[in-house]
């Protein structure tokens, strides 16, 4: 694996404005007020030179050069600049809390004859510092260490000693994708491609935007939406799963890391080359940024959910995702035309040779007229009837091959005021036992239960007098 190199940089107005950097502790420090802590050093970081790790799992060096902390073997970018700070820190700063044995101790009692980690610090001033780190202290919970050629044998708070006996993979950030900083994480997610084998057909889902004629004319169809579907067909989306998915999209996390700096090669090996899913997005962490286009390749690897970020080369190990779960199904909103009276000019409902002809007068919903075939027909009615018409929705299950259409059981045509919006057509079809294929547009993609069919056409024959009408399906 080719070797990259993280730049911390340490001057101190940019450590403090990249946030790196803890402010300098007084001598009571990590430990708090009353807590007895003595130190091996008592440094701050920028007098960290050098510093040398060999652990059960890696063999690492941390080198101060041009003003800033070279960390040899990382990714540049990835690396957790709070664990690096934590780091460094703790070179500087070597603390204990006891002296366990003094003397000539034998070594093997507390995991210092082989041990668990070896570090060697450089300092400014000249002073080296050489350590060993043995077994952890079983009462206390500290950890066993000893300086280099020195007799007693010391105990620090394992707190302290974490960093220098993790692998080196364990710098690299947890954080796959940033938290957003938007009330929803549909303010956060502009676009969306989903695909891999997961997703037998491309998903796309695209934010609405409010500068955008087309858009809000397209939008009008659903009365209003966040986000359409724009293929495999139109769609508004179901905000509850959209929003589960757009989540697990920002403030992504890992939880570990299988490898890093891979090579082409390797990533094939894990499956990225075909993967199980695949989530391209435009990703806005907030209001002032501007959006960041991401790719994640997800893959299934020895039981595991693994991703691959980018061009990262770096092998995450994750949750089984809601992104990688969701469907088209499942993220299309189950109602399939729901457009705003006031945008309509007209309404045209068909049963064979029966025909209903709505049209309609008025600017706003409190001086909204309904005609229907000509004749006055009372609001209250109509609006009734018109909430029937518009609870046509889908039973959930993706038609795969839909039965041949041998003429159209009902027609239900949208007009708008807009001149450039095209009608909107809704038609229905006889499908398998007691379901109807639904066409919208053009497009069978879902059903229904064939009761809407029928208390659709019971209620438009009694709109013209007075009888009520029912309208649960």
């Amino acid at each position: 694996m080719s070797r990259l190199r993280l730049v911390l940089l340490c001057a101190a107005v940019l450590l403090l404005a990249a946030g790196l950097l803890l402010p300098r502790f007084s001598a009571a420090g990590p430990s708090g007020p009353g807590d007895n802590v003595f130190f091996l050093s008592d440094r701050g970081i920028d007098q960290v030179l050098r510093l040398r790790v060999r652990n059960q799992h890696d063999s690492y060096t941390v080198r101060q050069e041009g003003g800033g902390f070279l960390i040899e073997g990382l990714p540049m970018e990835q690396a957790n600049p709070e664990y690096v700070q934590m780091l460094l820190e703790e070179s500087a700063r070597v603390e204990y809390v006891a002296v366990a044995v003094s003397g000539k101790p034998s070594l093997e009692l507390y995991g210092l004859d082989r041990a668990q980690a070896e570090l060697s610090v450089d300092y400014a001033d000249g002073e080296q510092l050489a350590l060993l780190l043995g077994n952890e202290e079983p009462v206390s919970a500290g950890r066993y260490f000893m300086e280099k050629g020195a007799g007693d044998v010391l105990l620090m708070k394992n707190s302290r000693a974490l960093r220098f006996l993790m692998p080196l993979k364990r710098f690299i950030h947890y954080e796959i994708v940033p938290f957003a900083r938007f009330p929803s994480p549909l303010s956060a997610v502009k676009r969306l491609r989903l695909s891999g084998r997961a997703f037998p057909r491309d998903i796309v889902i695209e934010e609405v935007r409010g500068d955008s004629a087309e858009d809000m004319r397209d939008a009008s169809s659903f009365g209003v939406a966040t986000h359409l579907i724009r293929s495999p067909g139109l769609h508004e989306i179901d905000q509850t799963e959209c929003i589960e998915v757009f989540a697990s999209l920002t403030g992504l996390l890992n939880k570990d890391v299988l490898a890093y700096n891979c090579t082409d090669e390797e990533l094939d090996s894990y499956g990225f080359n075909d993967p199980l899913a695949k989530a391209e997005f435009d990703f806005q962490i907030d209001a002032a940024s501007p959006p960041e286009h991401i790719v994640l390749r997800v893959s299934l690897y020895q039981g595991d959910y693994i991703l691959a970020r980018d061009d990262q080369r770096i092998v995450h190990r994750i949750e089984n995702e809601a992104f990688i779960r969701t469907s088209y199904e499942k993220l299309a909103m189950r109602w399939f035309l729901t457009p705003f009276i006031t945008d309509l000019a007209g309404l045209a409902l068909e049963f064979g040779d029966d025909k209903y002809i709505f049209s309609f007068r008025g600017e706003s919903n409190r001086d909204l007229e309904a005609l229907l075939n000509g004749k006055p027909l009372a609001v209250d009615r109509f609006r009734k009837f018109y909430a029937l018409l518009t609870s046509a929705a889908n039973d959930g299950v993706l038609i795969e091959q839909p039965v041949p259409e041998t003429g159209p059981l009902m027609s239900l045509v949208f007009s708008y005021k807009d001149p450039l919006k095209a009608p909107d057509t809704l038609r229905l079809f006889k499908g398998a036992l007691r379901r109807v294929n639904v066409q919208v547009n053009g497009r069978t993609e879902f059903a229904m239960l064939q009761k809407y069919l029928d208390v659709v056409k019971t209620a438009a024959a009694a709109l013209p007098g007075e009888d009520d009408f029912a309208t649960d399906w």
